[in-house]
């Protein structure tokens, strides 16, 4: 079922700490259809790290892959008792239709303490989808 939404123009801003990007292009809101069978996908840290309570910290992750036609939604349970997993990074663009590659994540500290290596910092739920343009 087409959804009759209109295009809209909208910037993207990509890159990291040393090159921010921006691109104009034109993107076309749509409805999805979510399937009630999912997967749990782990988020596990891949280097040790220093953490201060309350400084945001983006932390390495080893590759999770997430699957074309389906989205990623967050476990609403903390899984490390240091702190909280705000949202995971990729390089490039995180479409739907795309197979997307989580290489890390942006960290909140609640305590003062150190990442491990292998430590379990989130969990994922991601769920097929099915898109209607």
């Amino acid at each position: 079922m087409a959804n009759g939404n209109i295009s809209v123009p909208i910037q993207l801003v990509l890159g990291n700490q040393d090159i921010i990007e921006r691109e104009t292009v034109t993107a076309v809101p749509y409805n999805f259809t979510i399937s009630p069978n999912g997967k749990w996908e782990m988020l596990i840290a891949a280097e040790d790290v220093e953490i201060k309570k309350g400084a945001v910290i983006e932390i390495s992750t080893e590759d999770a892959v997430i699957d074309e036609n389906t989205v990623a939604l967050p476990c609403a349970f903390c899984h490390h008792a240091l702190g909280v997993v705000l949202n995971v990074k990729i390089q490039g663009l995180a479409l739907v239709e795309t197979s997307r590659k989580i290489d890390s994540v942006v960290f909140l500290p609640i305590q003062d303490g150190m990442i491990e290596k292998g430590d379990l910092l989130s969990v994922i739920n991601v769920f097929p989808v099915i898109v209607e343009r």
